[in-house]
């Protein structure tokens, strides 16, 4: 896959909450036709990630892109 179809780029995203880190130099990109899927245990970040994707829970530091665009910083 090359970086021009790159539709969700996420660049080293940290959260946490309080001195607990539940992301530190979180990386991912989502390139056009992909389908993702987020699984893991109970407690692990997956739903803290989607709401710091879609802007609900705000981000200590990092980068997201769509479509080449920032949408949060």
């Amino acid at each position: 896959m090359t970086v021009e179809n790159v539709l969700l780029s996420v660049r080293h995203l940290k959260k946490a909450f309080g001195d607990h880190a539940i992301f530190e130099d979180f990386n991912l990109d989502v390139h056009m036709g992909e389908v993702v899927v987020v699984i893991g245990p109970s407690g692990c970040g997956k739903s803290t990630l989607l709401r710091c994707l879609n802007g609900l829970e705000p981000i200590q530091g990092g980068e997201i892109l769509l479509d080449g665009e920032p949408v949060l910083r």
